[in-house]
């Protein structure tokens, strides 16, 4: 009996004992699980668990469900569209100042499709021919260029000149002109540097009442008109070829009339001013000027003052006088003055040089 007693202890302390270890057992895993995932390394939690993960740098500007914006392309180059060009400077050319300063410049350029402008190049021309190249020019706005261009002046040479300034870029072209002056010394002047002693050879046309003053070419020939005007013939104008002899500045004419530089042509038959009344400028016959460009003398060839005056100082004697008709003329006719009889200054030639001419006020 003591002994079953014994036996049923031994199986309720063991049962004890048992239970005692498991509550142990188990209070042990949970702290020991706690730990590992304590100790565990960071990157292994984040590998592990992304959605726990730092966001980094990118990530911040680039959420991950955002696609990157495009990059948009470049505006087209608009090339010369809406490129202003203007040409200025002092462009009259003399003997004594050949050279000009033609300025080019670009108030207006639309830089769309070229920020930092454009490489163009740049040409000026003179009537065509190229003066100045510059193959590297840097078009922006108010972009400026000047061209000095000289003129060659010589006896025999045109009044004007043209200068035109080119702009290129790739095959498109922008284009302007600009007109110089060409202000050349007086034909006279050029003669007396020759030194020729019959630099001049004169025509009068009697039936077309017109004179031309030919000057000498390269070659010596009396072929380039030099001045042309109307004059007055009439029906004793001998036609022939003669030259000039004796000179007066002022004379007596047929009719009890007087006139300005005359230059004798022949026998009676001279280069004189309009008939005046007397011998006082402001004593001119009004209506006999306004016959200029038609027949009206008695056989002499009258013309302007300031004419009568230019073949006086400049033809020598011994100059050549041709006198002939002909269909056509080989030069254009110059247009006539015609003046009003009640203007108080009729009395004067308006092309007398005297200082008291009321025409020159």
């Amino acid at each position: 009996m003591k002994k079953k007693y014994i036996s049923i202890l031994s199986l309720i302390l063991l049962f004890l004992l048992v239970f005692t270890a498991c509550n142990i057992v188990a209070a042990i895993s949970p702290a020991s699980q706690q730990t590992e995932q304590t100790d565990a390394p960071e990157d292994t939690a984040t590998r592990t668990n992304p959605a726990k993960a730092p966001a980094t740098d990118a990530q911040e500007s680039i959420p991950a469900d955002t696609e990157a914006p495009e990059t948009e392309p470049p505006e087209p180059d608009v090339g010369l569209e809406g490129t202003v060009m203007e040409l200025s400077g002092d462009l009259t050319a003399t003997p004594d100042a050949p050279t000009v300063h033609l300025v080019v410049s670009f108030p207006r350029v639309d830089l769309t499709g070229a920020p930092e402008g454009r490489i163009c190049s740049l040409e000026c021309k003179q009537n065509g021919r190229l003066v100045k190249h510059i193959e590297s020019f840097l078009l922006l706005p108010g972009a400026r260029q000047r061209f000095a261009v000289t003129f060659p002046f010589s006896r025999y040479m045109e009044e004007a000149a043209e200068l035109t300034v080119v702009l290129r870029y790739g095959t498109e072209v922008l284009t302007d002109a600009a007109q110089v002056r060409l202000e050349n010394d007086p034909d006279e002047v050029y003669a007396l540097a020759s030194g020729d002693k019959r630099p001049y050879s004169i025509d009068v046309i009697r039936n077309h009442n017109v004179v031309i003053v030919y000057g000498k070419d390269d070659a010596g020939q009396y072929s380039v008109p030099v001045k042309v005007w109307l004059c007055s013939t009439g029906r004793a104008t001998p036609r022939g070829s003669y030259t000039l002899s004796d000179k007066h500045a002022w004379g007596a004419l047929f009719g009890g009339v007087y006139g300005q530089y005359l230059t004798r042509i022949t026998g009676h038959i001279l280069f004189h001013s309009v008939p005046y009344y007397s011998m006082r400028n402001d004593r001119l016959e009004t209506e006999e000027y306004n016959k200029l460009g038609t027949a009206a003398s008695m056989g002499c060839i009258r013309l302007p003052v300031a004419h009568a005056k230019w073949i006086f100082d400049n033809c020598p004697a011994g100059t050549s006088v041709h006198i002939y008709d002909t269909t056509e003329l080989p030069v254009e006719r110059p247009t006539s003055i015609q003046l009003d009889p009640e203007d108080p200054r009729s009395g004067w030639d308006p092309t007398d040089p005297n200082e008291d001419n009321p025409w020159h006020n």
